[in-house]
């Protein structure tokens, strides 16, 4: 098993990929079959059983890492960081507002687009479409579970501060995201051996699940253009070119594409935020509060993936249908660990709440989870990453007033 935490993440999710294609051209069909030992049938298969192996205790993994993160955040907390933080945070809301008109407007554009997802009364679930008023989706939003781990992070957060058990909870807090790490690097490939086999064996199989590709369009438009609007602004702020913050942000980029974690990314980001003129020492507190809450580029894909859910399971999505799960995506998006794709689960909660069946947003997430760690979850990272570099750098910049004194921490 420990020989498993020196391979990349990335490298096991290939392989596992290009076996459950491998074992699908040879007619190992039977992996997607009810297992039937002595004539009893039970209803998993080995490749149902392999992609449970994460979506069954990712769940309340990620609601008691949700508690535990707030909890202790909040514990060991002295009254904020003022209006240094202010302006960081700023930034912060500003850039994932911004994402989400950027998310709307590459739906509104790539809205007809095949992503390839099963007409829900074949795949998953009756298929029967929830007619839920407005109200009752706000309603279904601020009731969900992710919402009630929050609320009860802040309360067990309240607790430990009154006890003075901040720190303790921090330590735990700390080994707690190691080892949801070292789960998630056992049980992803899991997931995606299990998700493509499952879809291979549904009709029309692999030309299907290629189709899921098509999800790259709607996701490099919107945050390309995110991208360019962040490297513009600060470029702007900082009164320096393009290039300077291109120079600076970089190889921030490729660090995060890499790891696919904003966590695993935070030496580099610290170099970002240097080379853009902020005190190193200054801004850890900024770019690491930034790296737990991962906002912008997790936003964009929660959006994203579950506007295109929503169409695919027969919802009509207006306007504020729109917004709504934006502003949802832009709270869950705060909650998400900064660990590979552990984001994705948060999806199922969105979906239920706009009105889409419990078993279609399973079986959604579970085919997702493949192209999500591949190649989704690393554009997400990358956008988190380069939003805390240069939101921390320009809420510097705009608390002091030349580059003389930023730097010198004046």
């Amino acid at each position: 098993m420990s020989r498993i935490h020196d391979i990349p993440l990335l490298l096991l999710v290939v392989i596992a990929a290009a076996l459950a294609i491998l074992f699908w051209l040879l007619g190992f069909s039977w992996l997607a079959a009810d297992i039937a030992p002595g004539g009893t049938y039970l209803t998993k298969s080995i490749a149902g059983l392999a992609k449970d192996a994460l979506f069954a205790p990712l769940k309340p993994m990620m609601y008691a890492l949700i508690i535990l993160s707030i909890g202790s955040s909040l514990a060991i907390s002295k009254g904020g960081l003022g209006a240094k933080f202010a302006r960081v945070l700023g930034f912060f809301v500003g850039f994932s507002l911004l994402g989400m008109l950027c998310a709307i407007t590459a739906f509104f554009i790539f809205k007809g687009i095949d992503i390839g997802l099963a007409d829900p009364s074949t795949s998953a679930g009756s298929g029967e479409l929830k007619d839920l008023p407005f109200l009752a989706k706000i309603y279904g939003v601020l009731t969900s579970a992710l919402m009630v781990s929050i609320y009860a992070g802040l309360l067990f957060g309240a607790a430990l501060k009154r006890l003075d058990l901040g720190r303790q909870a921090d330590q735990i807090s700390d080994l707690f995201i190691k080892g949801f790490r070292k789960f998630l690097q056992y049980t992803i490939p899991l997931a995606v051996f299990g998700s493509i086999t499952l879809a291979l064996n549904k009709e029309d199989d692999f030309a299907q699940l290629l189709k899921l590709f098509n999800l790259l369009i709607p996701y490099i438009f919107a945050m390309g253009i995110m991208w360019g609007v962040m490297v513009f602004v600060t470029a702007m702020i900082q009164k320096r070119g393009v290039g300077f913050v291109l120079r600076a942000v970089l190889p921030q980029a490729l660090v995060a594409l890499s790891t696919s974690s904003s966590i695993a990314t935070l030496t580099a980001t610290r170099e970002a935020c240097d080379q853009l003129g902020a005190n190193a020492d200054e801004a850890t507190p900024f770019y690491t509060i930034g790296a737990t809450i991962n906002m912008v580029g997790t936003l964009i894909g929660l959006l994203l993936l579950s506007l295109y859910t929503m169409q695919a399971f027969g919802i009509e999505v207006d306007i504020m249908d729109m917004l709504t799960v934006g502003f949802q995506s832009m709270i869950f998006a705060t909650a998400a660990a900064g660990t590979p794709s552990a984001s994705i689960v948060l999806l199922q909660d969105i979906l239920v709440s706009q009105g889409v069946s419990a078993e279609y947003a399973t079986y959604v997430t579970g085919i997702i989870i493949t192209i999500d760690t591949l190649i989704l979850d690393r554009l997400r990272t990358a956008l988190n990453t380069q939003s805390d570099s240069m939101s921390t750098a320009n809420g510097l910049k705009l608390y002091y007033k030349t580059p003389k004194t930023l730097v010198d921490g004046a």
